[in-house]
């Protein structure tokens, strides 16, 4: 089977399931990324000579970054830029800052990685957008296939969501930062100079043709869910006499949530109560005219995430860019009905699992909601449709469609 090298600088599982999906098919892949714990190496001897207390709180942090699937064999680590772009997260510095520091620690692991795929010259290389640029170049010049996995929306098509919302929410416009323009000019050339572009979703697609991307490059992979960790709860919740909504993911007018807060004040539904878990960014004063519409939970811990889901009647998520959002896939397999905007990149099909309303559409978020809430049959039928569209999105499915995709640009 080819030889390949997969690049992420960061964090993102979904590059973590990318390479255990190939690995498992047969693909020989090497994976490099900033810091991944295999439970060997440097980094447990590092953390096994911190005191008790602070090691088991680093090497809980560091465990995130893991993934059975993968072998630990051919992971490559460069955690040098990683660490100082967490230096600038855990210090709490400006969001200029922070994506300064972002852009830095993407342009040196692009260069690593370019370095490396000119080294082994491997039958193909997947980069990360706006950390790709110099890879998918060195690809080009041995000859292996450049491919780009696109994880959101095209950045010209963000730019110009953000500017308009910024005029239309200014109160919001601060949870909108905008990248350095070296990172949005790499951005642009990265999509059109890839030999082929993995997308999750027919949201993130159409931005990028908008944007000058030949549509027959275009790969178009949804994601994947762990249908066993989310899933409907096995006795219906005890009714309590509330319409729970849920909502999973910062709290930024990116994903609408003003648009959200507003349809929960004006929709008139009786015991309605709106959770919005996730971090709250911005101003106070621009969530003040919502305070008693919403109960904000910051932060909970990956292995209760499932019970909020069982705990809702229904999931809201309104975003304005997304690749495609991993809460919604989530809130599939848990049996929510999803009410969401094309935006979002959900699989939800509109009247089957839930209902796709217009970005902005305040009154069709009310309508949909109201929908939900007042009629108890339509929310069940909606429930069950939606955790068997999620058994057709599982990360097995997922594997198997990249897999077989791959197998035909071989050839």
């Amino acid at each position: 089977m080819s030889r390949g090298l997969v690049g992420h600088p960061g964090s993102n599982h979904l590059a973590y399931q990318l390479v255990a999906a190939l690995q498992a098919r047969g693909f020989e892949v090497g994976f490099e990324t900033g810091i991944f714990w295999t439970g060997t190496g440097l980094l447990p001897r590092l953390t096994a000579l911190l005191p008790a207390s602070l090691r088991a709180k680093i090497e809980r942090e560091l465990k995130r970054r893991s993934h059975a699937g993968v072998d630990p064999a051919q992971v490559t680590l460069r955690p040098f830029a990683e660490l100082g772009y967490l230096a600038t997260t855990r210090l709490e510095l400006a969001s200029e800052t922070q994506l300064a520091a972002i852009a830095w620690r993407n342009d040196l692991f692009d260069a690593q990685f370019a370095q490396r795929i000119r080294d082994e010259r491997p039958a193909f290389a997947i980069g990360h957008d706006s950390s790709a640029l110099e890879a998918q170049r060195a690809a080009k010049s041995v000859g292996s296939l450049a491919i780009l996995n696109q994880v959101i929306g095209h950045i010209q098509s963000g730019l110009d969501l953000f500017a308009a919302e910024a005029r239309l929410v200014p109160e919001f416009a601060e949870t909108l930062p905008l990248p350095p323009a070296r990172v949005i000019a790499q951005c642009r050339t990265e999509a059109l100079e890839a030999d082929r572009v993995i997308v999750p979703s027919d949201y993130v697609r159409d931005t990028m043709v908008a944007n000058g991307t030949d549509p027959a490059r275009i790969f178009v992979l949804p994601y994947g869910v762990d249908i066993e960790r989310f899933r409907p709860p096995e006795t219906p919740r005890s009714p309590d006499g509330k319409f729970r909504v849920l909502f999973v993911g910062g709290l930024t007018q990116r994903k609408g949530i003003k648009y959200l807060l507003e349809a929960a004040k004006r929709a008139d539904i009786p015991n309605l109560e709106l959770v919005c878990v996730g971090k709250k960014l911005g101003r106070d004063a621009a969530f003040a005219p919502y305070a008693g519409i919403f109960r904000h939970v910051p932060h909970v811990p990956f292995h209760e995430v499932f019970g909020l889901f069982q705990s809702a009647d229904a999931f809201a998520y309104p975003s304005l860019h997304e690749g495609s959002a991993f809460a919604s896939y989530e809130a599939l397999a848990s049996g929510l009905p999803v009410v969401c905007t094309p935006n979002t990149g959900s699989v939800v099909r509109d009247g089957v699992e839930g209902f796709i309303v217009p970005p902005r559409d305040i009154d069709a978020l009310i309508d949909r909601l109201r929908l939900l809430a007042f009629d108890p049959d339509l929310r069940a039928r909606m429930a069950k449709a939606a955790r068997l569209r999620a058994e057709n999105f599982t990360w097995a499915h997922y594997g198997d469609r990249l897999g077989a995709w791959l197998k035909t640009q071989l050839q």
